[in-house]
């Protein structure tokens, strides 16, 4: 049995339709102007990427850990009311707005192709189940046969953990996994360091790069993933 584990914001779905979402409830809320709530919201997820890669967010309580971050880049705000902005968001965002394009088609290929897919997918301060519902909602959950999220895996990308429990649930053997996402460190590092091919969609790359030894492949977009896949598995 062969699987594709994905990554969801920035491969799959796009963070910034949903953080302007967030942003416009925000301003609902406390009379922010919405321009001004969605600049700090992407101040703020770049602290908690870098928070990452610095090793300073609790695997042990991801969300939490996460939001004090996210916070400090949003004064006055409360995480309830952060917690409410977002669920008003998934309530109301258009979910054809958050698909990045060839999403739904490489999903579908791939599914049709027999691979078992799966999401191996780190969180930022709303919890996974919060994107399982986006995904069911854009089109593409039904297609994926297990979802592993940070926050459930008590463990972010880079470390192995959360690939390890997605091959477990999924009942795929190492070498016949590849993971799919946007970022060096956490995607194509995090699937290299559990054992796994990895693809890292690096967007609008003209040229497509593979390392068949090292099971690396970097492309421009997700349509160039299931030859990729391919190659890599058969």
């Amino acid at each position: 049995m062969k699987g594709v584990s994905f990554d969801v914001w920035s491969t799959l779905l796009n963070v910034d339709v949903f953080y302007k979402e967030i942003a416009k409830a925000l301003s609902e809320l406390s009379g922010r102007q919405e321009n001004e709530a969605f600049s700090s919201i992407k101040r703020a997820y770049t602290a908690v990427k870098n928070a990452r890669r610095r090793g300073a967010i609790i695997g042990e309580d991801v969300i939490s850990s996460s939001t004090s971050i996210f916070l400090e880049s949003l004064p006055g705000l409360t995480k309830y009311e952060l917690y409410w902005a977002t669920a008003r968001a998934a309530n109301t965002v258009d979910p054809k707005q958050l698909l990045l394009d060839g999403a739904i088609e490489t999903v579908e290929e791939l599914d049709s192709n027999g691979y078992q897919l799966a999401v191996t997918s780190n969180v930022i301060f709303w919890p996974g189940y919060v994107t399982r519902i986006l995904l069911d909602k854009a089109g593409l959950g039904k297609y994926f046969k297990v979802q592993v999220y940070a926050d459930e895996a008590k463990s972010l990308k880079p470390d192995a953990k959360p690939f390890r429990e997605m091959l477990q649930a999924l009942r795929v053997e190492t070498g016949s996994c590849v993971h799919v996402g946007d970022s060096p460190q956490e995607d194509l590092a995090g699937a290299l360091n559990a054992g796994l091919a990895a693809i890292l969609v690096d967007w609008g790359r003209r040229e497509i790069v593979i390392d068949e030894k090292l099971r690396i492949a970097v492309v421009g977009s997700l349509r160039e993933v299931p030859g990729v896949v391919k190659r890599f598995l058969g």
